[in-house]
Parts: structure tokens; sequence; C-alpha cells
């Protein structure tokens, strides 16, 4: 989840918000003040989610903290419309670590909820308004229920790395431990979709399509780390320069998609689903898909440009070849398109395609690559 504000940094560590966050906000407050014109109340509700978004970001600073004392590298924090996202860098150093990383989150939002719970009781008997007392009784309510829920033992959530902590320390196989975990994502995920959709169409209480939204998160995150864990036990420590495909052939961005369409037809033309295109200046201006070239209707495709379908290089996934495989597949999924172009001295020298992967994946990892990520570790 990339931020689109930045906020600056705590504790040394880079914070933003993604504008989804924006939308949640004003839902939220729009919920609390039950639709009142009173100015009163929607300057509370307003503060009231002001404090709930800074919970959050207790939260998310809980885990990052823990985890650079644990030796890890903390990207950034960015809160979004289903909560926070603390981007940790590097892999788990052990089952311990991933034990105090995971519960540090779950430990700020009971604290908070006990601090709220305190001040409401506080202010409630210094005579202060039932407004006032309201907020503080929410703003501990919603850190308890963040909590009990984070508690939940499947990935992502924070019960979901406790449980893979505990298995790990079993079972002493990281691996199955992450499987273990997401598998209890997944389960948790589809749960949560059915209970949404069956609330609402019958009217349940406590669970509606906001339920099923998460749900879908849960489940499309689990799915995600289930494939990275698998990916992670598969590729190892493998370099980028060892699994790419060197050399791509490249396409003319200023040719047009008919001319393109004729050089497949002669047989001429690169065969890739993905590839990079050229500046007529020279350099790689980005990557065209065949499926993006494809898609244009046949009537525009004599003066439409290659470079005018492209996916623009900032858009992509970059790196180098002494790069990890496994930190660009994580930059990967943020991509446009289906590839990584690998670049050295502003060079293209190859690509990664799912179909280099899965080759990868297949073949034994080099002793001497396994040798030298260790010493790196």
């Amino acid at each position: 989840m990339k931020a689109t504000i930045r906020l600056g940094r705590i504790f040394g560590i880079e914070v933003g918000i993604n504008w989804s966050l924006i939308l949640i906000a004003g839902l939220l407050t729009f919920e609390l003040t039950n639709g009142t014109n009173d100015a009163a109340v929607w300057v509370t509700a307003g503060i009231a989610v002001v404090f709930f978004f800074a919970s959050l970001l207790a939260h998310e600073l809980s885990h990052s903290v823990i985890a650079r004392r644990n030796g890890m590298e903390v990207k950034g924090i960015t809160l979004w419309l289903l909560g926070g996202v603390a981007q940790l860098g590097g892999p788990m150093p052990s089952a311990g670590a991933e034990f105090r990383i995971a519960a540090a989150g779950p430990a700020m939002s009971v604290a908070l909820a006990a601090t709220f719970g305190v001040g409401g009781m506080a202010v409630y008997a210094l005579g202060a308004s039932e407004l006032i007392v309201d907020a503080f009784v929410w703003l501990a309510f919603v850190n308890a229920i963040l909590a009990v829920f984070n508690l939940i033992p499947a990935a992502p959530l924070d019960g979901g790395r406790i449980l893979a902590s505990i298995v790990w320390a079993v079972r002493k196989d990281q691996l199955k431990a992450e499987l273990v975990a997401t598998r209890a994502g997944q389960a948790t995920g589809i749960a949560m979709i059915a209970a949404g959709v069956g609330g609402t169409l019958f009217q349940l209480p406590f669970v509606s399509l906001w339920t099923a939204l998460i749900g879908m998160f849960v489940f499309r995150a689990a799915s995600a780390e289930r494939q990275y864990a698998l990916n992670n036990g598969a590729l190892g420590n493998r370099r980028v320069g060892d699994v790419m495909s060197p050399a791509p052939q490249t396409v003319r961005g200023w040719a047009t998609i008919d001319a393109f369409l004729a050089e497949v037809a002669a047989g001429t033309a690169p065969r890739n689903a993905c590839l990079p295109v050229e500046r007529w200046e020279g350099g790689i201006a980005g990557v065209v898909t065949r499926d993006a070239l494809m898609s244009v209707l046949s009537d525009r495709r004599s003066f439409t440009r290659i470079v005018d379908v492209m996916v623009a290089l900032p858009l992509i996934a970059t790196a180098s070849p002494q790069e990890r495989v496994l930190d660009v597949l994580a930059r990967q999924s943020q991509s446009m398109v289906p590839c990584v172009l690998v670049f050295e001295a502003d060079q293209l020298v190859g690509i990664i395609t799912p179909e280099d992967v899965r080759r990868a994946a297949k073949a034994p990892e080099p002793s001497e690559t396994t040798a030298i990520v260790d010493v790196g570790a």
C-alpha cells in the first residue's frame, strides 16, 4: 500500500497516508454524528476520528520500533482505508522476534483502550458533557476491537504472525509456520466474506458488506503472503542475475501497432508477452504487453503508436542483477505489468517474467549463491 501524502518522520520512520484514509475519515465522522446539524457534535466527532487514526499510527509504530530493535529494516508506515501497514524489510530474524514484533501492536491497542477508558471515567467524574464522555468511550471501544480483531490467529493479522512464530518455534520450520498461518488467513477471509454477504441479505447484527470487504482484503493478503512463502522456500536467496532472461528483445516505441502486427505476421517481432519499449532518443521508456496492443480497436491501430499504450517506466518494477529475487518480487506485486526490467549502469540487461520465476523455482539453488547471501544475512 503506497502513501499518497507524506506526513514526515516519527522516530526516524517515514509516515504517510493513502488517499483512501480521507474517504473513511469522512464516512466515520458522518456515522458518528448520525446526520445531525449540531456543530459541536461534528467537531467532537472529527476530533475523535483524528485520535482514532493516531491510535492506528501508534499501533503500527509499536510494530516498527520493536522490529528495528530486532535488527529489521523499517521502510515506512502507511495509513489507509482498512487500517495501517508497517513495511518491514528483510527476513524475520527468529521465531521469538516475530512473536515480539507481532504482539507489540495489539499490546499498544490494549493500552490505548485502557487509557481512553480511564480518561472517560475521569472526565465523567469532572462533570464533562455527555458528548465528550461518549467520545472517550468510543475511542476505548474501537481500540479494544482493534486489539481483539488483530489477535485472530490468521495471517496477515497480528494473531497470524503470533501463530506463525509459535509453529516456527515448535516445528523449527519457518516455511511450514508461514503456510499454516496463511492458510488460516485464507479460511478467515472466506468466512468473513460469507458472513458479510449473508448478514446483508438476512439483516444479521454485527456483520455487513464492510465485513465482506475486510474479508476480501484478508483473503487476498493471506494468498499473497502464502505465495511469497512458497517462493521463499523455492527460490531461497537467488539473485536477479541468476534468474533473469538476458538481453531481452525490445520494440520501437514510435512504431504503430499495425507495423508491429505486420512484424508478428512475418515472424520477425519479439514473442514475449512483456515487451520493453525503446525511446526514439535512446533508452527504455516503459513496457507494453501483447494484450494491451491487441485491446486497441482495429481501426485505430494504423495511427496509434506503441508508446501510446505502454506502461511508463516509473510504474514498472526494476532491479539490478545483484538484488535478491524475492525482494524484487515484493516490489513487482505493486507494478502495472507482470514482469521486472533489469538494469545495470542504466542499460537494460535482462527481464524477469513469471515463467523465469517458475523455472528458477524448480531448479536447485547454486551453493555459492547461498554462501554469499548467508554472509549478508
